[in-house]
């Protein structure tokens, strides 16, 4: 006769809900695993973020800055422009101050084409260091009123966008990293009321700075 013990069915019916109930006891704590994984790391970007918007930002004076402004100074030697204007460091790159009667006659906002090669110059350093370039068109503060200036705002403006015209079209920098900018005679350089300081104040101001 077998005596083996043998499980009876009631019994084995009763071990299902003990079984049942530690799955759903390891379901419900892998989920909250996961929640505070979740929160942890919702936490720590937070954090990050919270870092780089106080983070003081990166100096933008990198070495090709400083050589596209020597290049610049180089060109003023090669075109024979020295005495004729100046290269000036800025707070975030450098500037040409170029006075008026080198890009345009008096009255006029067309581009003398006797400057393309200077333009064509100020191209290549621009490509080549990665600039954007920024167009200032400045008077002094004799009026001007004609059919196509009305004021200095107008002759000021066309002047820069003229220039701007150039550097895009002939030189295929974006749009994007070019602006001009007209100031007619409320940024004068010198003083108006002598012939010298009028003539200081016609100029344009090319500013150069890292791109974006």
């Amino acid at each position: 006769m077998d005596r083996r013990n043998k499980t009876s069915p009631v019994e084995e019916a009763s071990q299902w809900p003990t079984i049942y109930c530690s799955l759903i006891l390891l379901l419900v704590v892998f989920f909250v695993m996961l929640v505070a994984y979740s929160s942890i790391d919702r936490d720590r970007m937070a954090r990050l973020k919270m870092i780089r918007s106080i983070a003081p930002a990166a100096p933008l004076q990198p070495h090709s800055l400083r050589q596209a402004m020597q290049s610049l100074e180089q060109m003023t030697d090669d075109f024979g422009m020295k005495n004729v204007f100046s290269v000036q460091k800025t707070d975030d790159g450098f500037k040409a101050v170029i006075p008026d009667p080198v890009l345009f006659a008096s009255g006029e906002a067309t581009l003398d084409t006797a400057v393309y090669p200077l333009l064509e110059s100020i191209i290549k350093i621009a490509r080549h260091n990665d600039l954007a370039i920024q167009v200032e068109g400045h008077t002094d503060n004799v009026p001007i009123e004609t059919e196509r200036f009305p004021s200095n705002w107008e002759l000021s403006t066309l002047r820069a966008v003229n220039i701007l015209r150039h550097l895009q079209e002939r030189g295929g920098i974006p749009s994007s990293r070019l602006l001009a900018v007209g100031f007619a005679q409320y940024r004068p350089a010198a003083d108006n009321a002598t012939p010298e300081g009028r003539r200081k104040n016609r100029r344009i101001e090319i500013f150069f700075r890292p791109a974006a």
